[in-house]
């Protein structure tokens, strides 16, 4: 039930149903994008485009109205160029006040609106899914959101969820040393999470803050329509990077190396032996053999969301391959972010499951409007990772089911992060493509700067 795409690392491919194309509106062409039967290798994975059973098949669909145009008024705005429906509707929703949209496919009869997409500021006159079949060849239109009830789906967000502040055993504080990185380490084994308060200095804070910002300014800069390369609004700092990471920035080489992360990582990733604690050099308390600790440090990148951004990202983990799986501990992967600025648990704050690293992630029941279901459903709490204050770390074993939520405040959310391979998993990326394959990210003048560890 879904064509061929591309949604981050994921692509996936299933076979086709041929009678969603048997009454004239819908078209092989349309499942599959603008590639088929153009593009000489078949179907072409577009950036940002899923192409769903719905959007490809259903000929009622209460989001998607083949045979429908909204209308080209001429107060409105010039439509943009978009690749599908599903990209229209994104462009629609990366834009604050745009309602409905409007798309015409490459088939349609008038050359000149192919590919436009329209982007409407009010409500639309005629609703998705009143349609009639071969209404009008080659165009579809949809509201901002679907399926409907949104705000509902938002709500259902926070229903039956915490915050920090309603956990046990997964919020340390820097300040305790090395019992905070056992209580860190363990919360980690346990939960697949752990926060460590205050493991920034204030001054690192300042510090690092700039930098970030200056790189978050770039990337919205560059994409004045607020598409985002995460979801409507959503940016990725790594995924921006022709390294996947911006460890060549000095500020985030200076996060790779903060010590009470360090300490709970080395914790995490030891598979035997003793842990070497406030040491300059780990072997000189131990023997070369025993002190090499059994992880890599591959880079890091995170991510920032615009202020007013009212999507909210499907819940989904961070690594693409099913050996993520092959053992429990130690983890495959941890990312650390770090909090610069306050996080509230209205400004875009991340959502996680505790302890579903322990389980096979599900792709087919994370929708958002779902997602309470699926919650009760595996018996698992849901946590808001929120309140942050500068300083403040999330350590998170990276086959967590998380997702980033609305940022319902005007001010953009931003989260720098590192990333952390153990060595089995690591074994098994190097040379391949995959997004935390490790790979030469550092410049050499910053790599001699760094400690021996």
């Amino acid at each position: 039930q879904v064509c061929p795409m591309f949604l981050g690392w994921w692509l996936w491919a299933a076979s086709e149903d041929l009678r969603c194309f048997d009454d004239g509106v819908r078209e092989r062409e349309k499942c599959c994008g603008v590639g088929w039967p153009h593009h000489p290798e078949g179907c072409e994975p577009y950036w940002g485009a899923l192409f769903s059973y719905q959007y490809c098949c259903w000929a009622q669909s209460e989001c998607f109205s083949w045979g429908v145009h909204l209308g080209d008024d001429p107060s409105l705005p010039d439509p943009v160029f978009a690749r599908s429906g599903l990209e229209c509707r994104h462009m629609c929703q990366a834009q604050r006040e745009c309602v409905a949209w409007s798309w015409v496919a490459p088939w349609h009869e008038d050359e000149a609106m192919r590919f436009a997409c329209w982007r409407y500021p009010e409500g639309i006159t005629q609703p998705p899914g009143v349609a009639e079949a071969g209404a009008g060849k080659g165009m579809v239109s949809g509201t901002r959101h679907c399926p409907p009830g949104h705000a509902e789906t938002l709500q259902g967000l926070y229903a039956d969820s915490v915050d920090l502040s309603g956990t046990t055993g997964a919020v340390t504080d820097a300040q305790y040393g090395l019992m905070a990185a056992e209580q860190a380490a363990a919360a980690l084994r346990k939960l697949g999470w752990a926060v460590i308060r205050g493991a920034l200095s204030p001054q690192e804070v300042q510090q690092v803050a700039p930098a970030v910002r200056a790189a978050a300014d770039a990337l919205q800069q560059g994409d004045p329509e607020g598409v985002g390369n995460r979801g409507p609004r959503r940016y990725s700092f790594g995924s921006a990077s022709k390294t996947h990471h911006m460890v060549h920035v000095p500020e985030w080489l200076q996060l790779l190396q903060n010590e009470p992360v360090m300490r709970v990582l080395r914790r995490v990733f030891w598979q035997e032996g003793p842990v070497a604690e406030d040491v300059d050099v780990l072997g000189a308390a131990l023997g070369p053999d025993e002190a090499h600790p059994n992880f890599t440090a591959v880079g890091g990148g995170g991510d920032f969301v615009l202020g007013n951004t009212d999507t909210t990202q499907w819940l989904h983990v961070d690594l693409p391959r099913m050996e993520m799986y092959d053992k429990l501990q130690p983890p495959p992967s941890i990312g650390v972010n770090f909090a610069l600025e306050p996080v509230s648990c209205e400004n875009g704050a991340m959502r996680l499951l505790s302890g579903s690293h322990e389980i096979i992630y599900q792709m087919d029941a994370v929708a958002p409007h779902t997602e309470r279901v699926l919650v009760e459903k595996l018996g698992m709490q849901r946590v808001f990772i929120c309140p942050l204050e500068p300083g403040d770390v999330l350590l998170r074993d990276l086959r967590v089911w998380h997702a980033g939520s609305p940022n319902l405040l005007p001010n953009s959310r931003v989260l720098p992060n590192t990333e952390f391979l153990s060595s089995w998993y690591a074994d098994l990326t190097t040379g391949e493509e995959d997004h935390l394959a490790p790979r030469a990210a550092v410049p050499a003048e910053l790599w001699e700067g760094l400690g021996p560890e």
